[in-house]
């Protein structure tokens, strides 16, 4: 199973390679010849350092003296004034969206320095969509050495057989493939000069394949996603296989019954339901400053109104011979991202410190707060809005659907 993907950075996400050249071939072409782009992009894209020097091949094709200086520091600017407005390649932005959804978890190796990729994620908007953004600091050695995408890959805690990479250069995929990886090729314009890469599976674009479909091509065909009428009795025996009573099974169809199921997310394969998450609402003791009732959940209020409003998680159950795969994990992402865009500000539960703390969970008495089950460190809070839970200390209480079913 796929848990995360590892993104190059320079055209694969954005294509900032192209305007380079671009601005040399402009250059030479004012001086009448011909720009070297065979040998730019065999000595110097992707490669540890940049073994083409321009201006000075320039000089040695016109036999001119050049003012090195003053063209390096004017294509410099040219070339941020471009890439100042580049949008994401095609395809990245859905990539990214549907790898949240589907609860993967998202890194960048890239060999370009801290200082350019951070920049250019924030301005994408991307920044807080990564998990982990591995520039040429984080590493001893940089593409095609595997170091950065070794370092990618203990930053998000995951095995190299359960991450793909994704590369548009030789270099990018050679540095892949000695850390362990599998790698989608996707050249870009530039890239497609050196040849078929040497890539477990090719696309001239992210837009011309799905993220699903994509998985799928890697044997990963797990579909998240909240529950639909045929998935009741599936759900049903999930909750009774993974636990030794049938109080989480009774609790799950209590509060669907009673419209008390904020979400009832499930992991699918082959249309089998494996596991099953559900998020309940939560309430104040105290009521939170300056919020209401539960009952104005119906009614949609301003942008941002649900940020300091949270739910309870749980129960989570996975079938136990899928159990210890990771399909939990990507379960309980895919939920959390799912509650996170209906605008609510925290998710709380009850469970072990070091299994949720993986997932930004931790002890609810860091925020001031308790609950009916106590204020030990297997009460948990994630905060999905930052400050949604600013405030004097309060007791948080779930449906009342828990105590009558037992959990």
């Amino acid at each position: 199973m796929i848990h995360a993907l590892i993104f190059d950075f320079d055209g694969l996400i954005l294509d900032t390679e192209t305007p380079e050249v671009q601005i040399w071939q402009e250059l030479y072409a004012r001086y009448g010849q011909e720009f070297p782009l065979e040998e730019w992009v065999r000595t110097v894209v992707g490669a540890t350092v940049a073994n083409l020097d321009p201006l000075a091949q320039l000089e040695r094709l016109t036999g001119l003296p050049l003012d090195h200086q003053a063209l390096y520091e004017q294509a410099h600017r040219t070339r941020l004034d471009w890439q100042a407005v580049l949008p994401p390649l095609p395809g990245v932005a859905d990539y990214l969206d549907s790898a949240r959804r589907l609860g993967l978890r998202l890194a960048i190796a890239s060999s370009s320095p801290h200082g350019w990729v951070d920049g250019y994620l924030r301005r994408l908007e991307f920044w807080n969509l990564f998990d982990a953004v591995i520039c040429r600091e984080d590493a001893p050695r940089i593409k095609p050495d595997p170091d950065l995408f070794l370092a990618a890959l203990s930053a998000i805690h995951v095995r190299a057989d359960q991450a793909l990479a994704f590369e548009d250069s030789p270099n990018g995929v050679k540095a892949a493939k000695a850390a362990g990886l599998r790698v989608v090729g996707v050249p870009n314009s530039i890239t497609a000069r050196l040849g078929p890469l040497p890539a477990d599976l090719t696309l001239a674009s992210l837009s011309d394949l799905a993220l699903p479909g994509l998985l799928s091509r890697f044997g990963d065909s797990l579909a998240l996603r909240p529950e639909m009428p045929d998935d009741l009795p599936g759900i049903r025996l999930v909750e009774e296989a993974a636990f030794a009573h049938h109080n989480e099974a009774n609790l799950v169809d209590l509060a669907r019954a009673r419209g008390k199921s904020t979400l009832s997310m499930v992991a699918l394969q082959d249309g089998r339901v494996l596991g099953h998450a559900l998020f309940t609402p939560v309430t104040f003791d105290p009521p939170h400053p300056g919020r209401r009732g539960p009952s104005t959940g119906l009614r949609r209020e301003r942008s941002g109104a649900r940020s300091g409003r949270g739910l309870g998680l749980g129960p989570i159950a996975i079938l136990p011979e899928f159990q210890r795969t990771g399909i939990g994990s990507r379960l309980m992402r895919a939920g959390l991202e799912h509650v996170r865009r209906l605008d609510y500000g925290f998710v709380v539960l009850l469970g072990n410190p070091a299994t949720y703390s993986r997932f930004g969970f931790m002890p609810g008495r860091a925020f001031g707060l308790s609950s009916d089950y106590g204020d030990g460190d297997e009460f948990q809070v994630l905060e999905l809005r930052p400050g949604a839970l600013t405030g004097s200390a309060r007791k948080v209480k779930y449906i009342p659907e828990f105590e009558e079913t037992g959990c």
